[in-house]
């Protein structure tokens, strides 16, 4: 049977699509490669079997399980979940929000509130593209992030507030598919883990110090304690609507 998989297309799951060309697991897989949000939208609709699901569409989600050693997450500066903004934190009145992740709008919500005490406006928007504030995720940061000489990197905050790592999305399956395959797909992810910390993996400085300095992936205590505290306060915030 070919199970149906959606993976974020962007670097910080490159030991995971890597891992899977390794152990060949891609050829009995139809992966589907989008952003976080539609990761969570495909579940939804019944499109694909396993997901990496940012954490903040779980609560709307059909029945599913958690599972694997792997997540995505970060213990201190993430690097490319960011608050920028062309002013002072100081003289922020309105955020941008990113359309790809809802846990990020989320995140910057509970810290706003939590940590940096303030009572910001927020908005989507897809023509304000050189927004004055702005929450941005993913690999556009590395190309937009000088545009912003002021920077607010949201999992540093979390760990500054909380003591404990931030995670971003982890892994989810349908109850009906087989605990083997998911099994496997976890050996497939190791062999991903190593081939990142290989020497002859081809991987540029800054990609190769990104993967193992700023995005940590085990899914320990440490995550699974903190994504509990994170939907205790998600449920205070305000409902982020359009996207997951």
């Amino acid at each position: 049977m070919i199970y149906r998989l959606a993976l974020v297309n962007y670097l910080n799951t490159l030991p995971f699509s890597e891992g899977l060309k390794l152990n060949q697991s891609e050829t009995k897989l139809e992966i589907f490669p989008v952003t976080p949000s539609q990761c969570a939208t495909l579940f939804e609709e019944g499109k694909v079997d396993i997901s990496l699901c940012p954490i903040g569409a779980l609560a709307e989600l059909p029945p599913y399980k958690v599972w694997g050693n792997y997540c995505i997450g970060a213990d201190g500066a993430v690097g490319t979940v960011v608050l920028l903004s062309k002013v002072p934190m100081e003289e922020i009145r309105s955020v941008r929000f990113d359309d790809h992740s809802r846990t990020s709008n989320m995140l910057l919500q509970i810290l706003a509130k939590r940590y940096w005490k303030k009572d910001w406006d927020y908005y989507f928007s897809q023509e304000d593209v050189q927004a004055e504030s702005c929450l941005m995720i993913g690999d556009k940061v590395f190309k937009n992030i000088a545009d912003y000489p002021f920077q607010y990197d949201l999992a540093s905050a979390w760990k500054a507030h909380t003591g404990l790592p931030m995670v971003f999305a982890v892994w989810i399956a349908r109850p009906d598919v087989p605990d083997e395959v998911l099994k496997q797909l976890d050996i497939a992810f190791k062999s991903g883990m190593d081939y990142l910390v290989s020497p002859t993996n081809g991987l540029e400085a800054w990609q190769r110090d990104y993967l193992l300095n700023n995005i940590s992936f085990p899914f320990d205590k440490g995550k699974q304690e903190a994504m509990q505290l994170f939907f205790q306060w998600a449920a205070s915030v305000e409902a982020v609507p359009s996207i997951r």
